[in-house]
């Protein structure tokens, strides 16, 4: 009548939280200094962690509800990605690679956000590239 019961409708992100986290995602729970110093690590403290901490503060004001390694990953992947940082991090991305697995076996991270880390530096960093 005054639309009080209406569904809030559903968006692609909204799709994409639940296709990650289920129907009842956790609310935002990422210590984002944690999260900081877990990028830098993935990172081998190649990227200054000022600029680290940015991004970790962008990406934990959004929707997502990260947890503080999915965050820390999430913001490393950023960095992965940067043309001008792949061949300074191509060591460091087997072994962020070997830690999101850790991470994964250990449930800190949701199945989906480890695969698509995986995939992403696969085809960024994969011989013959």
């Amino acid at each position: 009548m005054f639309g009080f019961f209406k569904k809030k409708p559903v968006t692609a992100l909204d799709s994409m939280i639940n296709a990650v986290y289920g129907n009842a995602p956790p609310k935002k729970r990422a210590d984002l200094g944690h999260a900081t110093n877990l990028a830098s690590e993935l990172l081998v403290h190649v990227v200054d962690v000022r600029e680290i901490s940015e991004h970790v503060i962008a990406l934990d004001s959004g929707p997502i509800p990260y947890s503080t390694h999915e965050l820390a990953l999430m913001v490393a992947l950023n960095f992965f990605a940067k043309p001008a940082l792949v061949s300074h991090l191509f060591d460091a991305q087997l072994l962020a690679r070997m830690r999101a697995v850790e991470w994964y076996q250990q449930n800190l991270v949701a199945p989906m956000l480890v695969e698509t880390f995986e995939t992403i530096l696969y085809e960024l960093y994969k011989p013959g590239r």
